[in-house]
């Protein structure tokens, strides 16, 4: 489980910024935190992060991304020759030659790891593993650039033999694995499997489709379908004839999945049974509503993690859907007996109902603002030190913990009283 995440100079942030998920001294929800053999503390399931629009949340999801996509893809993917893909604070301004630095802090099977990375654009500056058995800290390997990577003899592997192999502008950890180096597979298998929902959500549709071939994931998203009381009794998978897919989707598709797809001969398409009276009927997804496809297309990937028990971070998770959805998706990451694996829920979102709705602890709730510089900063609610009975929503919609954007009403009613002279 995911304990703390730590990067700077990304997109919108300049600063080095922190999200912990390492529960707070507060006894709301008890049975949400999940003890741990790492911390005396306990781990949380997830975090909503809030903010007003422009004001970084999605470019916090899109930095855990970022990291992912730099383990998994940075020796096999890269261009040898080329930049690294960055996206440094304001492209083009005086931090664009700036390092970024990302950090991952988490726990597998009882032990606990921090991974993380600093680079330019150019090549990797830093790289480092340390792991900690029993509590105690262990340098596996530190790496800097212009000198022999330092290998602890804790970690087996041929080691030098792959430092060999790694490229400047690609991390060792993406090319230990790609040859197969067995004592960080695990890290690596962890750090590249963390699942994204970040913008078409028709893509995440063949996702659930894909997923939905294999009984056991299909039996779980049918029953979601029917618990959201959308009218739909089953669903069914049906063989269509020719390719059904576009090119420009195929690789998204690939994108997202991370794998090299090829347009088949035949494709299987979702359907949902809906229940007319005494009728059952199936129908196309062309024909189902935008709050249904929103919340067929956030299934795939949560039956996903919850089977996996990784960590899954979504863009707008109110895009299209009801809030009592929103709320019942939340409370199946927060409940031990749903959630068994300690997969962790990570979203944003402008639905202020949720932090009214008691499905949060107040350690679960974040923000994110931008300063007159442009710069965005992250913080937890627990700054402000709230009440267990304080009305977290309207204290939010008050301005009381910032992160909201600042409307001038006169200036829209001078532009209304400039359009209406017009029309005069």
């Amino acid at each position: 489980m995911l304990l703390r995440f730590r990067f700077a100079n990304f997109r919108s942030f300049r600063d080095e910024q922190e999200l912990s998920l390492v529960a707070g001294p507060f006894t709301d929800h008890p049975g949400v935190v999940r003890p741990s053999a790492v911390i005396s503390e306990g781990i949380l399931p997830g975090a909503a992060i809030y903010g007003s629009n422009a004001s970084g949340k999605t470019n916090v999801i899109q930095a855990f991304r970022f990291m992912a996509e730099a383990v998994s893809s940075s020796h096999r993917s890269w261009n040898p020759e080329g930049p690294i893909p960055r996206d440094p604070f304001m492209s083009g301004q005086e931090s664009s030659g700036e390092p970024s630095e990302i950090e991952a802090d988490f726990v597998l099977a009882d032990v606990r790891y921090r991974y993380g990375f600093r680079v330019d654009s150019e090549v990797v500056l830093e790289e480092w593993l340390y792991v900690y058995p029993k509590g105690k800290k262990q340098t596996w390997f530190h790496r800097r650039q212009g000198s022999p990577i330092a290998f602890s003899n804790k970690m087996a592997g041929e080691n030098r033999t792959i430092e060999n192999l790694t490229r400047k502008n690609s991390l060792f950890l993406s090319t230990a694995a790609q040859n197969n180096h067995e004592s960080i597979l695990p890290v690596y298998k962890w750090l590249s499997s963390l699942l994204f929902v970040i913008g078409d959500r028709g893509i995440l549709l063949h996702h659930t489709s894909k997923l939905c071939a294999a009984p056991e994931y299909r039996s779980k998203v049918a029953n979601l379908i029917s618990f959201a009381d959308l009218g739909i009794a089953d669903l069914q998978l049906a063989e269509t004839e020719g390719p059904v897919l576009s090119k420009e989707l195929l690789a998204a598709i690939s994108s997202v999945l991370k794998q090299d797809l090829k347009p088949p001969e035949t494709e299987t398409e979702l359907r949902l049974i809906h229940r007319f009276g005494q009728k059952e009927v199936p129908l196309l997804l062309s024909q189902e509503s935008a709050g249904t496809i929103a919340y067929l297309s956030l299934l795939g990937p949560v039956v996903d993690a919850l089977n996996k028990g990784v960590p899954l971070l979504i863009d707008e998770l109110d895009e299209s859907l009801h809030p009592l959805l929103a709320i019942e998706l939340i409370r199946m990451f927060n409940t031990p007996s749903s959630n068994p694996k300690g997969a962790q829920l990570i979203f944003n979102t402008h639905d202020t109902n949720l932090l009214s709705s008691g499905v949060l602890r107040r350690d679960q709730i974040w923000f994110t603002e931008k300063d007159k510089n442009a710069n965005s900063h992250l913080f937890p609610l627990s700054d402000f030190k709230p009440r267990r009975q304080e009305n977290l929503e309207n204290g939010y919609l008050q301005g009381r913990y910032g992160a909201i954007p600042f409307i001038n009403p006169e200036v829209l009613l001078t532009q209304h009283e400039a359009d209406n002279g017009e029309a005069g």
